[in-house]
């Protein structure tokens, strides 16, 4: 038999093609061929494994599996996005991460400014199948149970939108991401409909933003802006007026 390296070298493989290998688990055919698109699916599935949660409808099991995500009772396949409240997940990664820094992150602060934002939308995504995910709002993460060094968490979630006809699969994988909807900058429109020299405007952008003011002829009217917080700003001119306020 010639020598491996005499033999010519494809520059181009593709997934059809053939490799040479051994079967681990034995038996009288431990030699076989594999092709590069098997193997390729064995890589990917591995790396996702490593990287985001399966769901797993036995929740004792769950429990004893990291990169887990399943509910407290148990069971739940086929549950549609929109009826999720609450996942619970294991927080350490088949990979040894930790991955509550990271979703941490994603509930205190708007990835786009880096500023505090409670209001962050994330994407839950099904790995197997991106056309099912659901959006929610990630309103916490409270710690559960640590007692088997899994860092168990309970991830409270509001649905926001999804794939209306989707629901969580038992055994696929899923990734857990801010999403792209939510980290768009958001504006503000406020209304003084009685005359005043101070307005008071609770905007609820969580930033501090840029303001115009109108009255209401439409005349650019100026004034002294004062932020209370990222939420409130006061408003206050040298005579009242009726008009609107711009937040962006």
């Amino acid at each position: 038999m010639a020598r491996i390296s005499t033999y010519p070298v494809d520059q181009n493989p593709d997934g059809s093609d053939i490799l040479l290998g051994t079967d681990s688990s034995g038996g009288t055919d431990a030699t076989k061929n594999f092709r590069i698109s098997d193997i390729s699916l064995i890589v990917i599935n591995d790396f996702l494994a490593n990287s985001n949660w399966k769901f797993n409808i036995d929740a004792v099991l769950g429990e004893q599996q990291r990169s887990s995500i399943f509910f407290a009772a148990g069971g739940g396949n086929n549950t549609s996005w929109a009826n999720i409240t609450t996942l619970r997940a294991t927080l350490f990664m088949k990979n040894g991460t930790n991955a509550q820094p990271y979703l941490q992150y994603l509930l205190t602060n708007n990835p786009v400014t880096g500023q505090p934002a409670a209001d962050n939308l994330i994407k839950i995504t099904d790995r197997n199948d991106l056309s099912s995910f659901g959006v929610y709002t990630f309103t916490s993460l409270t710690l559960v149970s640590n007692a088997t060094g899994m860092h168990i968490y309970d991830i409270g979630l509001a649905f926001q939108g999804g794939k209306s006809a989707g629901a969580i699969q038992s055994n696929h994988i899923y990734g857990i991401n801010i999403d792209p909807s939510g980290a768009t900058d958001k504006t503000f429109e406020y209304q003084q409909v009685t005359p005043a020299t101070t307005w008071n405007i609770t905007h609820n952008l969580a930033k501090f933003p840029s303001i115009t003011v109108i009255d209401t002829g439409d005349t650019v009217v100026t004034g002294q802006y004062t932020y209370i917080d990222n939420n409130n700003v006061t408003l206050t001119f040298s005579a009242a007026f009726a008009g609107k306020a711009y937040l962006n």
